[in-house]
């Protein structure tokens, strides 16, 4: 078909080129505007839909491919083998199988978010160089199951907005690699008694690192699936509706966590803050527009610096809540001045609008006063204060999320509930110490006789010099000693400065040895630390080639667990102490020096036994079923006549018989 140009006028011809002078050119030079294509009915069908995504591909060499929104039902075979990154999202793709990828060995990043896939297989033949898979809003109802290492260097993996109700055990075992996993806006939690099992992240938890569970129905957090998630450093709870509550030793088991995201879940209402001590190195807490109407303190183990953002919860005006700007060398208040808390309902002669927490601790003059500092208190159940002049301490109370009105001994300030009824102790006075970087709390008493002692013997009294601190290199969470130090004004070990590389930890015990993870236990260096590492190799490996490296584990860490080890394999484990000057050796010289390297052997793998016990009992099964079949066949033969030749006939002569009668003649 040939198209013929409309007649028109002149001024209206020569208006396209004045506006663009890039067209005042030669008409050679420049290619038509419009390109027509014949149309074939037999093009409308699926088959040359995919046939005709093979034209215009680009050269064999080519890295980087977009095949976004083609209507394509299938991923068409002739794509380049050198392809690195692949883009075909919004297509009508319906199912993904690994080993359709095959053919691309060097494909790192396949996106193929918002096609129709409802089915995914895993299994061998997939390109082992896959680093990102980006599956969002699909139609994936739920995961295959995972039978053996699928992808092993697949790092990312985007399944948001999938329709997804359940997690069975062991759901990513098949991804040993994963460190980012997003299953954001799906129906996690939707069913009741569904959503994530006991052991969901079993097997690639250990290396997982970012998880995202932003917009799901989960109404908490459960420590049977969260205990696999060893290396955890972000978690995303971002507007789920269902969640209410954060209790619990949820992240006895994730020391490495640094940021926890909670904003805009409108309903939680309620966090248990002890459960932060088990996160050393927490830097991020973010809890904006959330249900909270308190937040009590806890005991910091971390030098870290912490940033904690509260503005639009419902806070209840309260001195404990000044805890949060008393060192802004520990703690920072995002939006201080943004955060605002209402005094309490039945709160009588009050004033009824909201007090900015910046302003809280102006308010609250006696409480200032009054507090000292818990840091100066031992840290946690693994310290001990130092022994007291007299037996009878006075009673110290950290005071918890109260309920309005309540709260002995709290003094009242402008904006700020009053204390309940009754006859109160005024807070007793500071004592001498260090009480700088410290989270404050209010010592109450009952009785005259202890105030008149607090300034004697109270537990804020600061201990001797000569006392050496509650320090143990080889306690797991444990403060650095300067810490104590500070807080305590106690004796140090010696300890080299940040110039100087530190002496290699000392190597405790490799313990707890399953078929495919350890638990490796060290003990700290008299040296300055700013983190750990793990070096860990198969025992005659090629070198450095087959040499793992686990690195930025906590300084106040002093154990660490190895996952995706091979079962029955003898492994060569080493443990390194870094700081400014570099890293530590991990063979050092001298007799007299730690032993920094072990060895041990994985247990022969469970599956591999289960198998051959299955095994065992089915061979036992078949000769059973063959050796019965045979007896019955037997049984049903027939059989040969068999001839009485031992029988002989004897004549009984005690017997006569009859006599005929004779006939007559």
């Amino acid at each position: 078909m040939w198209w013929a140009p409309l007649p028109l006028p002149l001024p209206l011809l020569l208006l396209p080129t004045a506006l663009r002078p890039g067209w005042a050119g030669p008409p050679q030079e420049r290619g038509p505007p419009f390109r027509p294509t014949p149309q074939d009915p037999r093009a409308s069908g699926a088959g040359n839909a995919t046939a005709s995504a093979c034209e215009g591909l680009p050269a064999a060499g080519a890295s980087t491919l977009s095949l976004a929104n083609r209507s394509l039902e299938r991923l068409p075979g002739c794509l380049p083998p050198a392809l690195r990154r692949l883009d075909g999202s919004r297509n009508l793709l319906r199912a993904l199988s690994a080993a359709e990828l095959g053919h691309l060995p060097r494909l790192r990043a396949l996106t193929l978010s918002h096609n129709r896939i409802a089915a995914l297989r895993w299994g061998p033949g997939g390109p082992a160089a896959l680093h990102t898979l980006d599956l969002s809003y699909n139609r994936l109802a739920a995961l295959p199951p995972c039978a053996g290492p699928a992808l092993p260097g697949l790092r990312s993996l985007g399944l948001a907005g999938n329709p997804l109700r359940a997690l069975q055990p062991r759901a990513f075992a098949c991804l040993p690699a994963l460190r980012l996993l997003n299953l954001s806006s799906t129906a996690l939690g939707r069913d009741p008694g569904a959503g994530i099992a006991d052991g969901a992240f079993a097997g690639a938890g250990g290396a997982l690192e970012v998880l995202d569970l932003s917009g799901t129905f989960l109404e908490r957090v459960q420590s049977g699936w969260i205990k696999d998630l060893q290396n955890l450093t972000s978690l995303y709870l971002r507007k789920m509706p269902r969640l209410r509550i954060l209790e619990g030793d949820i992240f006895k088991m994730n020391p490495n966590l640094r940021q926890l995201d909670c904003q805009d879940s409108s309903a939680l209402s309620s966090v248990h803050t002890h459960i932060f001590q088990d996160t050393p190195c927490l830097q991020v807490l973010l809890l904006q527009n959330c249900n909270l109407s308190s937040f009590p303190p806890w005991n910091l183990h971390s030098s870290q610096v912490l940033s904690i953002s509260l503005f639009g919860n419902p806070l209840i005006c309260s001195c404990e809540l000044s805890w949060l700007l008393r060192d802004a060398k520990r703690t920072i208040l995002s939006r201080a001045a943004d955060t605002a808390c209402a005094p309490a309902s039945g709160s009588q002669g009050v004033s009824a609008a909201p007090l900015p927490l910046s302003r809280l601790p102006a308010a609250c003059p006696r409480a200032r006063s009054a507090a000292v500092p818990e840091a100066t208190r031992p840290p946690g159940p693994f310290a001990h204060a130092p022994p007291a002049p007299r037996a009878a301490a006075p009673r110290s109370t950290v005071r918890p999320a109260r309920p309005a009105g309540a709260g002995r001994g709290v003094p009242e300030a402008p904006g700020l509930p009053p204390a309940s009824r009754g006859p109160q102790a005024p807070p007793r006075a500071p004592q001498p110490g260090p009480s700088e970087g410290a989270i404050p709390i209010l010592l109450l008493g009952d009785s005259s006789e202890e105030e008149a002692g607090a300034g004697q013997h109270g537990p804020a009294a600061a201990p001797p010099r000569d006392v050496p601190c509650d320090y143990h290199p080889c306690r797991h969470l444990q403060t650095p000693c300067a810490e104590l130090q500070r807080r305590w004004r106690c004796r140090c070990p010696g300890l080299s400065g940040e110039d100087t590389a530190p002496d290699p930890p000392r190597l405790q015990a490799v313990t707890e040895v399953g078929d495919t993870s350890a638990l490796v236990r060290w003990c700290a260096p008299n040296s300055a630390v700013r983190g750990y590492q793990i070096r860990y190799s198969p025992e005659g490996g090629p070198g450095n080639r087959s040499q793992s490296v686990v690195a930025g584990i906590c300084a106040t860490a002093r154990q660490h667990a190895l996952h995706g080890l091979s079962p029955a394999t003898a492994y060569r484990v080493c443990v390194l102490a870094a700081n400014a000057a570099g890293l530590s050796l991990p063979r050092a010289s001298g007799l007299s020096r730690p032993r920094a390297c072990a060895a041990f052997t994985t247990k022969p793998s469970s599956a591999l036994v289960l198998a051959g016990l299955c095994a065992a009992c089915g061979l036992l099964l078949v000769a059973s079923l063959l050796l019965a079949l045979c007896l019955c066949r037997r049984r049903r033969a027939p059989r040969p006549p068999r001839r009485a030749a031992h029988l002989v006939a004897y004549r009984n002569p005690a017997f006569r018989p009859p006599l005929e009668p004779r006939s007559r003649s």
